[in-house]
């Protein structure tokens, strides 16, 4: 089954956002990893200094719900500020 993992950072100030953004365009292409559909990263339009990455993965998810990829991403931009790291089955979308 399908499945999305996403590490929420909360940067303590502006400067911490926009490091984040700059180390993410940096490292998002030397992760490759087998079941990996797409890395995102999205920035809230009511709350500038948050920011979302967003994993899609296909496959089996693990228990925890968090991959390894996912938690060296969590490490890595808990320097930034406060992580919230989960994992999502993917259900799909309504029918039309």
């Amino acid at each position: 089954m399908d499945w999305i993992e996403t590490i929420e950072v909360r940067s303590y100030r502006w400067p911490e956002t926009q490091k984040a953004i700059a180390r993410f365009k940096q490292i998002s292409k030397a992760f490759k990893e087998k079941g990996v559909r797409e890395i995102q990263l999205l920035q809230s339009l009511a709350i500038d200094n948050d920011l979302n990455i967003s994993i899609s993965w296909e496959g089996d998810a693990p228990t925890t719900g968090k991959s390894r990829l996912g938690l060296q991403l969590a490490a890595a931009f808990a320097e930034f500020g406060q992580i919230h790291h989960s994992g999502w089955l993917n259900h799909g979308s309504p029918e039309k």
